[in-house]
């Protein structure tokens, strides 16, 4: 991975946990990266209104020993990529026009991101564990509900036994039923969504494999679940967490749907099956 894309990565990964000073030292070094390369500490701290204690934290989250191995990695952004590390955040006078094409780079963006960010060994292990599941629990509350709904459609097209709980006590009182062998993904942007967590930690009681797509590297799920995959989103101004992580979260789904596909033989079967089931509703091109 080149410089210039770990530190983005990097920095859609942390900023769902930065707290308004993070953020604002990550604002300045969104808007010119390579300018911040020639910047010490103070100086940032100073154009952040920040402390410089805060840009440190700030470069200890994004995974570097301090501010200067962060220098460096930005230094690398001048010659690499002329791009900013952000695309351009929507105004509230942009035309319809001109938000739907930011809207295509932040989501570009953030899946580019988030195939960065995914470790592919835990994704094999994911995988691996929902081939050999009992049965598979999917929870998501909100918009990470409507993911859980997606997995469900496309696992349960493949004869497998899943289902999705998109209300908190639907999740807490399926999750109390798993067992070893079985698995649950858990889905929450932030990983602080308080009836994931505790779903994700009842079936870690009934040792069920569990599994965290989360953006919170560092949240309560991520922390009780065997597997976490990683996934970038952000908030900012009209866009907010739903539309930030869904997408995201969808790439995960797919790519996790195919691995299932390529270990599982009759599952091309089965979705041959489905499809003929309902082909003869499908309305007849006319002329």
């Amino acid at each position: 991975m080149a410089e210039s894309e770990d530190v983005r990565t990097r920095l859609l990964a942390a900023l769902p946990q930065l707290t308004p000073t993070g953020r604002r030292v990550a604002g300045v070094i969104r808007d010119d990266p390579s300018g911040v390369a020639q910047l010490t500490v103070s100086q940032l701290a100073e154009r952040a209104g920040a402390s410089t204690s805060a840009v440190v934290r700030l470069a200890k989250t994004l995974g570097y020993e301090g501010y200067p191995q962060l220098r460096l990695a930005l230094a690398a952004t001048g010659t690499e990529d002329r791009s900013p590390v952000f695309a351009t955040d929507i105004a509230a006078d942009d035309p319809l026009s001109k938000v739907l094409h930011k809207l295509t780079a932040f989501e570009t963006e953030g899946m580019l991101a988030t195939a960065e960010l995914a470790d592919p060994a835990t994704m094999a292990a994911v995988v691996d564990a929902l081939v050999r599941a009992r049965r598979v629990e999917l929870v998501g509350v909100g918009a990470s509900g409507l993911v859980a709904k997606d997995m469900e459609q496309k696992l349960t097209r493949i004869g497998m036994w899943c289902r999705a709980c998109t209300s908190e006590d639907d999740a807490l009182v399926q999750s109390s039923l798993l067992i070893a062998g079985d698995v649950i993904i858990a889905f929450s942007h932030s990983g602080q969504t308080t009836s994931v967590v505790e779903a994700a930690r009842q079936a870690a009681a009934g040792r069920a494999t569990t599994v965290a797509v989360t953006a919170g590297a560092r949240s309560p799920l991520a922390r009780i679940s065997a597997h976490t995959i990683l996934v970038a989103g952000r908030e900012d101004g009209f866009r907010s967490a739903a539309m930030a992580s869904r997408m995201s979260q969808l790439l995960i789904v797919d790519a996790l749907y195919v691995g299932v596909l390529q270990r599982t033989p009759s599952a091309a079967a089965a979705l041959r099956r489905t499809y003929d089931a309902v082909s003869d509703r499908r309305t007849e091109p006319t002329e």
